[in-house]
């Protein structure tokens, strides 16, 4: 008995060394081949005004984040829009953002219909203000899907003056700069905002560093990640509202910054915003399966800037978010047996997260540390816990903000509490 109990130990252990060697090679749901991140070639839409039928409807690609490939008349009152990804394969985000108006005023229904992929985004009506030149959410327009074919098809009031239908809001990163300073973020003495470096097309990836530290003050650094996968526009909206959280005027923030260094990349996929695609970079790579090889110059730009702290005597990294969307609300922590300083993060904030918002359905998933995604990248350079933040698609707004600012609060608490202890221990 006691020889049976050592073989099945022995032949655990064998298999669990196995399975941690094995190269990886992507998550279940990834295409082929997406950890080679070398450049891709993508297809780049053509930017122009198509009209068709008779009064003519038109729609338009010509702005920032627009994803419209072609677009027909089937018959007098349907109109077909057609979406193509930047490459394949790829994840079935399949963003899509359009200019759309009529001759006359006129009801009209358009298909939505993609390649090589299937309706997934609630479409957003947005339209201009006579008094703002900003679009604006208006409403969600309900969709009708067919599983067959995989498109969606939208019934529209259609007039002379263009409105946008979108997968999400327009985030773009013409509008970073005005978003931070209408959020307040931006004009406090204590937030600054530089260039840390270019993406591929040279447009500039920006940092926020957040401080009330004294100088010379040894700190610890909380690290934040966003907008890597385009689409994901609700997780970008989480890390604004737990910016503006970070940077209030309340008694916790104010503790928090006195204590803490706060370096933020809100956006570091700007091209991809920018050219609206489904996942890519302008190198047609996934971002975050580049953290190790860093093929791309925007993987690099962060990873440039935050890899001194591994010898900085005065700033020791802490803590790191990686902010994305997807279908639910969940925490990607790394798995509750690795250890890390501190430890075990994750798991601590996810439990006061639930107890705080107990109407809210947020799971948790852990993973090892053997993919090469951001947080595992914090997690081998500084040896500290991280995340993936993933906000649900179809989040309602007020929730949002609710549960943002909520997991803000509860985590300043307990960075605080930990990087008190450390101190102590020290």
């Amino acid at each position: 008995m006691i020889k049976y109990i050592g073989l099945v130990f022995v032949c655990s252990f064998l298999l669990i060394s196995c399975k941690s060697s094995e190269e990886f090679t992507g998550f279940s749901y990834d295409p082929p081949d997406v950890t080679n991140t070398k450049d891709k070639e993508i297809t780049i839409q053509p930017k122009r005004i198509i009209g068709a039928g008779e009064p003519r409807v038109w729609v338009s690609n010509e702005f920032e984040g627009a994803r419209l490939n072609d677009f027909y008349a089937v018959n007098d009152s349907m109109f077909e829009v057609f979406i193509e990804p930047e490459n394949g394969p790829i994840n079935n985000s399949p963003w899509y953002a359009f200019k759309v108006w009529s001759d006359t005023v006129r009801m009209a229904k358009i298909r939505i219909d993609y390649k090589d992929a299937e309706h997934r985004y609630v479409p957003k009506l947005l339209s201009r203000s006579s008094n703002d030149s900003r679009w604006k959410k208006q409403m969600e327009l309900p969709a009708e899907y067919d599983s067959l074919t995989g498109t969606g098809t939208i019934e529209v009031l259609l007039a002379p003056e263009p409105i946008i239908l979108s997968a999400q809001p327009l985030k773009t990163p013409s509008s970073l700069k005005d978003e931070l300073k209408r959020r307040n973020i931006l004009g406090r003495e204590y937030v600054s905002i530089q260039e840390a470096g270019t993406s591929k097309m040279g447009r500039p990836i920006w940092e926020l560093n957040i401080t009330e530290t004294s100088p010379g003050e040894k700190a610890p650094v909380l690290a934040i990640i966003g907008r890597q996968h385009p689409p994901e526009v609700t997780g970008y909206i989480a890390s604004l509202l737990f910016l503006e959280e970070l940077t209030s005027d309340t008694e916790l923030a104010q503790k928090f910054r006195e204590t803490f260094v706060i370096k933020a990349y809100p956006m570091i996929n700007p091209d991809g915003v920018a050219m609206g695609h489904w996942r890519h970079n302008a190198g047609g790579i996934d971002l975050n399966r580049d953290w190790e090889n860093f093929n791309q110059p925007e993987t690099q730009v962060v990873r440039d800037a935050l890899s001194p702290l591994a010898d900085d005597d005065e700033r020791k990294m802490f803590y790191g978010i990686d902010f994305h969307s997807t279908n639910e609300n969940i925490f990607y922590p790394i798995d509750e047996e690795v250890e890390t300083v501190p430890d075990n993060i994750t798991q601590r904030w996810y439990k006061e997260l639930l107890s705080e918002n107990p109407d809210v359905v947020f799971n948790v998933e852990e993973f090892d540390t053997s993919s090469p995604i951001a947080k595992n990248w914090l997690y081998h350079t500084f040896g500290i816990d991280a995340v993936t933040y993933e906000v649900d698609d179809q989040i309602a707004p007020d929730t949002l903000e609710q549960v943002s600012r909520s997991a803000a609060r509860s985590l300043m608490n307990i960075l605080l509490d930990e990087w008190s202890k450390s101190t102590i221990e020290n």
